[in-house]
């Protein structure tokens, strides 16, 4: 199976070669807040909407009205208007908001699609005599097809390889997992191959944007302290960037990890279908969602699962999971759970559920009704009664392929 796939490497410019990246950066910046503007400006007083096509033929005119463009690679600056017109159809087919204005202080990147090459870990791009240095922390044998080059919030410099690389199916099993996510364990997951040899566990949230609180709130009041423009102002966020991004990285550490061990163990993952943006209204809840990254975890068992021939399911989120008694024979729903209950008792047969522990349950029960309904899975084409199965977009690209050189 041939799956597009991204390799991410640290580069590590001289102060040369990082002058000339922060010029192209600003100046694939400038081109689409330029672009961005004029759309907004010409659809306000003309009700002209935006075409990248008819944009396009202004970037030469552009390049001589403001000269410091000519500087940048050609392509780069049609990729930055592309960029462009990808948010204004995801804005207007609902699945993002309006494009936003790019800043200088926030991370900035630039394509470059062709003539481009890696030789003993040192990356030539095009208008840049010298090569920049690539730290390689795994080999890379496919064909690379464009690459994107960044730089984050806290000033590091990273190049993002596009490829086709091929994925292999993992043997098939007949373990099936269930999976109820929560806010102080971050998941309970029963899995097994029957519901007689089900085992339960609870993973602990790990809360990595909580125990960092305390040294964010620290630097966020020294940060605005600061006089505006200062170096001291640069300094500060520079070191909040810094932090931030050491928690994110935790995060996906931990979530990969997770995601990872999951669709290596089982061939059936049933999780709730959770509304995760209403959630996050909740404002004694929303900073302990967000920190435990649901749906970050959702889409990864997704691809992964769409890459290794494993099978993600989710169930209608009206699903009373954690109401439901799991016994066998049972079945019982008790309407009157509180969230604040943690456990209760089952009026009929008499069971002591601890409510994450029943979501998981049941939902590992729905996961062998599929198991034995569909011994043939495809991820998506099937859809039983509750549940939906996750979609998977696949993007194509035109671009021309070039072969990585390098160790």
């Amino acid at each position: 199976m041939i799956k597009q796939y991204t390799y991410k490497f640290r580069l590590y410019p001289n102060k040369e070669q990082a002058a000339f990246l922060d010029n192209q950066l600003g100046s694939s910046r400038f081109v689409y807040n330029f672009f961005l503007e004029r759309a907004v400006n010409l659809y306000e007083v003309h009700n002209i909407k935006f075409n990248y096509y008819e944009s396009k033929k202004i970037i030469p005119l552009l390049k001589k009205g403001f000269p410091f463009l000519k500087g940048c690679n050609a392509q780069s600056l049609q990729a930055s208007l592309k960029n462009l017109d990808a948010a204004y159809r995801n804005f207007f087919q609902h699945r993002s908001k309006f494009p936003n204005f790019k800043k200088k202080t926030d991370s900035n990147s630039i394509s470059v699609p062709q003539h481009f090459g890696v030789i003993d870990s040192i990356l030539s791009i095009p208008k840049l005599k010298s090569g920049i240095k690539v730290k390689f922390h795994r080999r890379v044998n496919e064909t690379v097809k464009s690459i994107t080059i960044t730089k984050n919030q806290s000033g590091k410099y990273y190049v993002n390889m596009l490829v086709e690389k091929t994925f292999a199916p993992l043997s098939e099993t007949n373990k099936v997992s269930g999976t109820d996510v929560g806010i102080k364990s971050f998941a309970a997951i029963t899995s097994g191959e029957d519901a007689n040899n089900a085992v339960t566990i609870k993973v602990d949230n790990p809360k990595y944007l909580i125990r960092a609180q305390a040294q964010l709130k620290k630097l966020n009041r020294q940060f605005a302290k600061k006089t505006k423009g200062s170096k001291n102002k640069v300094k500060f966020r520079k070191r909040l960037s810094v932090l931030h991004e050491k928690v994110g990285n935790q995060r996906k550490d931990f979530l990969h990890k997770l995601s990872s061990k999951m669709i290596n163990d089982s061939q059936v993952i049933v999780i709730e279908d959770l509304n995760i943006r209403g959630m996050v209204r909740n404002r004694h809840l929303s900073k302990s969602i967000s920190d435990a990254g649901w749906g970050s975890f959702a889409g990864m068992l997704a691809y992964k699962a769409d890459w290794h021939g494993r099978n993600v399911h989710k169930v209608n989120r009206f699903y009373s999971s954690s109401k439901t008694c799991p016994v066998p024979g049972c079945g019982y729903v008790y309407k009157e759970l509180k969230l604040s209950e943690r456990l209760w008792v089952c009026p009929e047969c008499g069971t002591t559920h601890d409510r994450d522990g029943a979501a998981s349950q049941n939902l590992f029960l729905e996961g062998i009704k599929i198991r034995q309904e569909l011994p043939e899975l495809t991820p998506v084409e099937y859809a039983p009664a509750g549940t939906q199965s996750i979609v998977y977009s696949r993007h194509t690209s035109k671009q021309e392929a070039l072969q990585f050189i390098g160790e």
